[in-house]
This record gives C-alpha cells, sequence and structure tokens, in this order.
C-alpha cells in the first residue's frame, strides 16, 4: 500500500471521528498553550484535509496569539508572475475552540468542529 493512500484513509478515518456533536456555540475561544512541530503538523493535516488534500503551509506560531487562522489560497502563477484574476475563492476563516478539556479547529464555511488530539489549548477572553 502506498504511502499517499495510507495518508488519505487515515485523514478521511480521523476527520470523520472527529467531527464532534457539541454545537460550536458551547465551545469557547482559546489559544494553543502546548506549540510545537507535532501540534502544527496535525493542523496542517486537518486543513489540508479540509481543503481536498492541497498543500498547506502553516508558521510555527498559528493560534497561540489568536484563536483566528484566515487562509487564503495562493495566486496562480506563470512564468513566476502572478495571473491576474486567477484567486476565486475567499478567504476561509478556522477558530481555535475549547469545550471542557478538547480543543477544536472550527470551519466557519461548512459549520463543523474537528477535534484535535495533539493540541492542548488554553480559553481566551475576547473583547
Amino acid at each position: 500500500m502506498s504511502y499517499r493512500l495510507l495518508l488519505a484513509m487515515v485523514s478521511t478515518v480521523l476527520l470523520a471521528s472527529a467531527c464532534k456533536t457539541i454545537e460550536p456555540a458551547q465551545a469557547k475561544p482559546a489559544v494553543i498553550s502546548n506549540p510545537s512541530t507535532e501540534t502544527t503538523a496535525e493542523l496542517t493535516q486537518v486543513v489540508s484535509t479540509i481543503y481536498g488534500g492541497r498543500s498547506v503551509t502553516l508558521a510555527p506560531d498559528v493560534l497561540t496569539e489568536t484563536n483566528i487562522l484566515s487562509i487564503q489560497i495562493a495566486p496562480h502563477k506563470k512564468d513566476g508572475l502572478p495571473i491576474m484574476g486567477a484567486i476565486q475563492e475567499m478567504p476561509r476563516q478556522f477558530q481555535l475552540l475549547k469545550h471542557e478539556d478538547d480543543c477544536y479547529l472550527y470551519d466557519s464555511q461548512n459549520d463543523t468542529l474537528y477535534s484535535l488530539e495533539t493540541i492542548q489549548c488554553q480559553q481566551i477572553e475576547i473583547p
């Protein structure tokens, strides 16, 4: 079995099991309290899977200062220059939320919570 096929199968199973039955309104805004290469890798994998397997690059300090993550698809390029009008998608917004002891990535576009396994988070107050 190829590595890509195995990764796709694992991602599908994780996402299917990750969708929780709690309502997003029950969860509170949070930031990552244990940032590491593992937490960045988990977030990258979840977001990549949400985007249908597209390659995603996230900063190591993502979601450590704010609970909002906005992703804009990179513009298409030809000969190293951006093609005008090639971006047809609006930026997509995600939020890090905490409910009880669990952390979730909330995708506001499809109103879905994805459970995060390696990430610990702490609740923050939004002014």
